[in-house]
């Protein structure tokens, strides 16, 4: 079976998000006002390819760049009114130079200075000369499309709501190569609003019991099993690290899990875990005001494990995929767990707690437990980890730790793909030493302060087992500083699995993997 068979009975299409306010589809003609038109940089204006845009229309761009010295390099873009319509061509750099996220970034610029003018109707004109099949082009501009468009209006009561619009893809080759390219596209960016509305929501609305209402629905939605471990009964059944975490808080701790599809030849089981701390306010070590001011978004992980099976289902990617939330709110309380208390995890190992704010690595130790009993191929998780992480890569680089070189090679050519990129970081033997108990088999956090996301790191390689495993420490926040991801929850990590699980199952098929 190929990566692109279809599974029957899986989602087929996407339904729209509140935030997702573009309408992508594909024609063969050009038929709005507005167009956008990507170029490569050339040798000089003739040379650009004019064809979608007609004799006059290119006379007159041709002029218009010559006497704004327009060279369509990268970031670049020319707006030119010509009779009724107006025409934007935005710059893709040298054609030998091309990537998918450059070709998508431009996109995006293009699409937000469009919007800027007042279009709310776009035809964008794919160029000759992509390095990819039309299909894959139409798909990187319909998840372009989708992700800079996004909106989160939920708590909006006036103003600046930025309306809908409709982008027709023109390209040159068979329309429903075209239309299957646009609406995989639009699962992508289904899946990145999900996890953007999740991440945006207040900790007061996305509580524990709101992330296994929308699990539940996510899984009606895709077709997936749902089942859940909830408060007490997490004691019950040997979870206590998570427990702990989340038994003073008002809405009690939970594992959920989401399966999609079944397990079989040529399709693997693949865990994907999210640390799913709705709001942490540090428990009994508090964090300052400051600290606290984001930590809406600490259950990022769970939001982008949700997201992307939400894609892969769009998408119908035959892969056997089981999603494990860990969901608690470190709250301060009574009930609140204590520096000084030793916890057993699921799988026997007990934690010495020496920071209570070191939360999600004590959640995902028992996510992982409930995940391996999966008997996955390959385990990856998505956590707001450590601050640590983000001093040393910034915000846009995912922290890569993984105990297996193919899985760990395949990422890294996923996220240079995606344009959701990682940097791998090492799980240093000597730094485990940190972690050790004079009354515990380990700590939760090592006392001098150094090397923290190397160490939480290998806290969590004390649970992963012998699968192949990666655990990717992400900022999951956008700063609004790039079209594709405006200010909010970001919803990196998604393609990066979609593309992932795509490079597994292609693996699978020509028998490499």
């Amino acid at each position: 079976m190929s990566p692109s068979t279809r599974i029957p009975g899986r989602v087929t299409s996407i339904e729209s998000e509140q935030g997702m306010n573009v309408s992508v589809k594909a024609t063969g003609k050009a038929g709005f006002p507005h167009r956008m038109v990507p170029l490569f940089s050339p040798a000089g204006p003739t040379e650009w390819d004019f064809a979608h845009a007609g004799k006059a229309v290119a006379a007159a761009a041709a002029t218009l760049a010559k006497m704004r010295n327009f060279k369509g390099a990268e970031g670049e873009s020319m707006l030119l009114p010509h009779g009724d319509s107006q025409w934007l061509f935005t710059g893709l750099g040298e054609a030998g130079v091309l990537t998918r996220p450059r070709f998508a970034a431009a996109i995006a610029r293009g699409f937000k200075e469009l919007r800027g003018a007042g279009a709310g109707r776009i035809s964008l004109l794919l160029p000759s000369g992509l390095p990819w099949p039309e299909e894959e082009a139409a798909r990187l501009a319909s998840e372009a499309l989708h992700m800079t468009g996004y909106a989160f209006m939920d708590y909006r009561t006036r103003g600046n709501s930025p309306g809908s619009c409709t982008v027709e893809v023109v390209g040159k080759g068979q329309l429903p190569v075209l239309r299957k390219g646009v609406k995989d596209g639009g699962a992508v960016g289904g899946g990145v609003a999900l996890t953007r509305d999740l991440i945006n929501h207040p900790a007061g609305v996305a509580h524990t019991d709101f992330m296994l209402a929308e699990a539940r629905k996510l899984g009606r939605l895709t077709g997936a099993s749902y089942r859940a471990i909830r408060g007490d009964r997490l004691l019950k059944e040997g979870y206590g690290a998570i427990h702990a975490v989340g038994r003073a808080a008002e809405h009690p701790p939970a594992l959920a899990v989401l399966e999609y599809g079944k397990g079989g030849r040529r399709r693997p089981t693949v865990a994907l875990v999210g640390k799913g701390v709705v709001f942490d306010t540090g428990g009994l070590d508090l964090k300052s005001s400051s600290g606290m001011a984001m930590m809406k978004k600490d259950m990022g992980g769970a939001a982008i494990v949700m997201g992307a099976l939400r894609a892969i289902a769009g998408l119908g990617l035959p892969v056997h995929l089981v999603t494990v939330l860990g969901l608690a709110e470190n709250a301060v309380g009574p009930r609140a767990y204590h520096p000084g208390d030793i916890l057993r995890s699921k799988q026997g190992l007990t934690i010495e707690i020496t920071n209570t704010d070191a939360e999600g690595r004590v959640v995902l130790a028992d996510a992982y437990a409930l995940a391996l009993t999966y008997k996955p191929r390959y385990m990856i998780d998505f956590a707001t980890l450590t601050g640590a992480c983000r001093i040393a890569l910034g915000k846009e680089l995912m922290g890569l730790f993984c105990n297996d070189n193919a899985l760990r090679d395949a990422l890294v050519a996923a996220g240079e793909a995606s344009g959701d990129h990682v940097w791998p970081l090492p799980l240093w033997e000597p730094y485990r030493r940190k972690l050790d108990s004079s009354v515990a088999d380990l700590v939760n956090a090592a006392s001098d302060g150094m090397g923290g996301a190397i160490t939480a790191a290998m806290f969590l390689k004390e649970f992963a087992g012998d699968v192949a495993w990666a655990h990717l420490d992400c900022y999951a926040w956008s700063d609004g500083d790039h079209p594709q991801f405006p200010k909010g929850g970001s919803g990196a990590g998604v393609r990066l699995i979609v593309d992932l699980i795509t490079r597994i199952l292609r693996g699978e098929a020509d028998g490499s993997s």
